[in-house]
This record gives structure tokens, C-alpha cells and sequence, in this order.
């Protein structure tokens, strides 16, 4: 495993893990945010320029394939490289119908556990190399 690979994976599964408890611990603030974000072009728009400036960042510095480490972090760049465009030049509104419907007022405690999961194991691979 390259320095590159322990960086990403110490750095995202640290993001991961802290996105993960605001997200159970200031649910009302994360929803608002939510909403707000979905329901503003501007918003929408910043949105999607910040994913497509990680998922570039990430692509262009550690497309590698070769271990499970390696290739989830390039999947999670190559992922917001392509969100980031969709969210800059789909119609206005996409992200709002987008987020309907995937139910994440309901569903935010699942979507809380998997990015605890993900930033979990994302940080061990990362602190194990």
C-alpha cells in the first residue's frame, strides 16, 4: 500500500466517522442543512462543485485498483467526480427529488450506521499500513 493510499483512507474514514455522529447527534441540524442545500440552486451548485473538486483530487492522485483498500477509495473518488457533474448540471432540483427519493429524513440512522461503517473501516485499513 502506497503513503497516498494510508492518507486517503486515515482522511476519509476520519470524515466518514465525524459526518457519521453529527449526523446521529444534530439530526434536526442535518436535516435542515439537507433541506436547505436541496431545495437552493446556489447550494445545490456549491454542492456539486466540492464533489467533483474531491472526486477529482482523488482520481487524478490514486486511481489504483489493486487491493480492497485502493480500489474503495478510487470507487469513492471516481463516485464523487461523477455526483459532483450531476449535481452541477442536472436540472435544478434533481438533488432535492433525488434526496425524496431515497427517504433520508427516515432513513438517516441506516445512512448514519454505513458512513460510520465505511469511515470505520476506512481509517483501520488506513492506521494498519
Amino acid at each position: 500500500m502506497t503513503p497516498l493510499t494510508a492518507f486517503f483512507a486515515k482522511f476519509i474514514g476520519a470524515y466518514a466517522l465525524f459526518a457519521a455522529a453529527w449526523l446521529f447527534w444534530r439530526r434536526e441540524a442535518a436535516l435542515a442543512l439537507v433541506d436547505r442545500i436541496s431545495n437552493d440552486p446556489v447550494f445545490e451548485s456549491m454542492i456539486g462543485v466540492l464533489r467533483l473538486v474531491f472526486g477529482l483530487a482523488v482520481v487524478s492522485a490514486h486511481n489504483r485498483w489493486g487491493g480492497w483498500l485502493e480500489a474503495l477509495i478510487s470507487a469513492l473518488g471516481w463516485i464523487g467526480l461523477f455526483s459532483g457533474l450531476a449535481t452541477m448540471f442536472l436540472p435544478t432540483g434533481f438533488l432535492r427529488r433525488t434526496v425524496e427519493r431515497m427517504r433520508f429524513r427516515e432513513k438517516l440512522p441506516t445512512y448514519a450506521a454505513v458512513s460510520a461503517l465505511l469511515g470505520a473501516l476506512l481509517l483501520l485499513g488506513g492506521l494498519t499500513a
